[in-house]
Protein backbone atom coordinates (compact mmCIF):
# COMPACT_ATOMS: atom_id res chain seq x y z
CA UNK A 1 0.00 0.00 0.00
CA UNK A 2 1.35 3.64 -0.98
CA UNK A 3 0.70 6.71 1.42
CA UNK A 4 1.56 10.54 0.91
CA UNK A 5 2.92 12.73 3.77
CA UNK A 6 0.75 14.79 5.75
CA UNK A 7 -1.57 16.95 3.27
CA UNK A 8 -3.17 20.06 4.33
CA UNK A 9 -6.74 19.75 3.76
CA UNK A 10 -8.26 22.86 1.63
CA UNK A 11 -12.14 23.47 1.43
CA UNK A 12 -12.76 24.41 -1.88
CA UNK A 13 -16.78 26.37 -2.55
CA UNK A 14 -18.76 24.86 -5.46
CA UNK A 15 -16.90 21.14 -5.19
CA UNK A 16 -19.08 18.18 -5.85
CA UNK A 17 -19.43 16.22 -2.41
CA UNK A 18 -17.79 13.06 -4.29
CA UNK A 19 -14.40 15.23 -5.80
CA UNK A 20 -11.24 15.14 -4.40
CA UNK A 21 -8.23 17.37 -6.04
CA UNK A 22 -4.78 16.04 -5.78
CA UNK A 23 -1.64 17.50 -7.38
CA UNK A 24 0.22 15.00 -9.28
CA UNK A 25 3.22 14.49 -7.08
CA UNK A 26 0.99 13.46 -4.75
CA UNK A 27 -0.78 11.11 -6.82
CA UNK A 28 2.78 9.91 -7.96
CA UNK A 29 3.53 8.79 -4.17
CA UNK A 30 -0.03 6.96 -4.58
CA UNK A 31 1.41 5.29 -7.97
CA UNK A 32 -1.37 7.46 -10.16
CA UNK A 33 -0.16 8.97 -13.23
CA UNK A 34 -3.86 9.29 -15.24
CA UNK A 35 -5.69 12.39 -14.46
CA UNK A 36 -9.14 11.10 -12.97
CA UNK A 37 -9.68 8.28 -11.10
CA UNK A 38 -12.91 6.45 -10.00
CA UNK A 39 -11.96 5.25 -6.22
CA UNK A 40 -13.72 3.57 -3.26
CA UNK A 41 -13.13 5.47 0.03
CA UNK A 42 -14.59 3.11 2.13
CA UNK A 43 -17.42 1.06 3.14
CA UNK A 44 -18.76 1.04 -0.72
CA UNK A 45 -18.76 5.12 -1.01
CA UNK A 46 -17.40 5.94 -4.21
CA UNK A 47 -15.54 9.10 -5.37
CA UNK A 48 -13.57 10.85 -8.09
CA UNK A 49 -9.98 11.62 -7.91
CA UNK A 50 -8.14 14.27 -10.15
CA UNK A 51 -4.74 14.83 -9.98
CA UNK A 52 -4.93 18.63 -11.38
CA UNK A 53 -2.20 20.97 -11.54
CA UNK A 54 -4.08 23.60 -9.89
CA UNK A 55 -4.42 22.49 -6.56
CA UNK A 56 -1.68 22.98 -4.00
CA UNK A 57 1.45 21.09 -3.65
CA UNK A 58 1.48 18.77 -0.09
CA UNK A 59 -2.82 19.41 -0.24
CA UNK A 60 -5.99 17.90 -1.26
CA UNK A 61 -9.24 19.99 -1.95
CA UNK A 62 -12.23 18.54 -1.32
CA UNK A 63 -15.79 19.79 -0.91
CA UNK A 64 -16.95 21.47 2.56
CA UNK A 65 -19.72 18.81 3.07
CA UNK A 66 -16.99 15.84 2.54
CA UNK A 67 -14.37 17.71 4.66
CA UNK A 68 -17.28 18.27 7.99
CA UNK A 69 -18.23 14.63 7.48
CA UNK A 70 -14.70 14.01 7.97
CA UNK A 71 -14.64 15.73 11.07
CA UNK A 72 -12.84 18.84 10.39
CA UNK A 73 -9.31 17.80 10.22
CA UNK A 74 -6.92 20.37 8.82
CA UNK A 75 -4.13 17.64 8.04
CA UNK A 76 -4.98 13.89 6.55
CA UNK A 77 -2.87 11.26 4.87
CA UNK A 78 -3.98 8.79 1.93
CA UNK A 79 -3.29 5.25 1.21
CA UNK A 80 -4.37 3.55 -1.54
CA UNK A 81 -3.84 0.02 -2.24
CA UNK A 82 -5.52 0.20 -6.27
CA UNK A 83 -8.84 -0.10 -4.86
CA UNK A 84 -9.59 1.45 -1.72
CA UNK A 85 -8.28 4.71 -0.70
CA UNK A 86 -8.40 5.19 2.93
CA UNK A 87 -7.92 9.14 4.27
CA UNK A 88 -6.23 8.81 7.52
CA UNK A 89 -7.16 12.19 9.93
CA UNK A 90 -4.97 13.87 11.97
CA UNK A 91 -5.92 16.17 14.09
CA UNK A 92 -2.57 18.47 14.55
Amino acid sequence: MRSTTPLNILCASGMPENRLNLHPNEGADLGLMMTRYSVDIGEGVGAELYLVNECPKESIELSLKFWERLGKPSKAILSYDGAVLRIERLTR
